[in-house]
């Protein structure tokens, strides 16, 4: 028990001395002073480029999803960073899509079907097993959007559709983790050679 009382007396001792307020001489930040990380959104006008020429037609852009509805239900739960490209030969949109999920970086694509190509725009649709998804791009305005409505399907337990639609738009710019966290790729995890 004294053994035990002198041990625990040493360890707050030493915790004192190191905790004494000053920085270690190299000048090292620790966790504790380091400030917190926040996303940070640089907006500039979203531009919507287009090429056509003989029935051939290449559309794009490029920016971060943002909620179309002021609702607090209705916001992304993480943000999420993206390019469009159209095909309109081929007759598709793929969506390029990265978000930050929990701390994970998560790449995704998804492929819409181009239902219409024309001088206003592109309407194009995604269906997977529970909701659709609809793209909408409008050369007049510079502006795309995606709706997500809910597919209701009889006797399918595994579906969980939405409970409603929900809209975004596409803004112009770029998501940014300030301040960042320093990337070394030749780091290794702790207690590994």
């Amino acid at each position: 028990m004294k053994k035990m009382a002198v041990f625990l007396a040493l360890l707050f001792l030493l915790g004192c001395s190191r905790g004494n307020g000053r920085s270690d001489s190299n000048g090292a930040v620790h966790a504790a002073e380091a400030p917190s990380a926040k996303w940070l959104k640089t907006e500039i006008p979203l531009a919507v480029f287009r090429y056509e020429v003989r029935g051939y037609g290449r559309a794009s852009a490029q920016g971060f999803w943002q909620a179309t509805s002021t609702d607090k239900d209705k916001q992304l739960v993480w943000p999420i960073a993206v390019k469009i490209e159209c095909d309109r030969e081929a007759k598709i949109c793929r969506e390029a899509g990265a978000s930050v999920q929990l701390g994970l970086l998560e790449p995704e694509l998804v492929e819409y079907e181009i239902s219409s190509w024309n001088s206003n725009g592109v309407l194009a649709d995604d269906t997977d097993k529970c909701n659709r998804h609809s793209l909408a791009i409008d050369f007049k305005t510079n502006s795309v959007t995606v709706t997500d409505y809910p597919i209701k399907k009889q006797g399918d337990s595994v579906c969980k559709p939405l409970p409603e639609a929900y809209s975004y738009a596409l803004h112009g710019g770029q998501l940014q983790l300030y301040p960042p966290a320093p990337w070394d790729p030749l780091e290794k995890r702790e207690g590994q050679k």
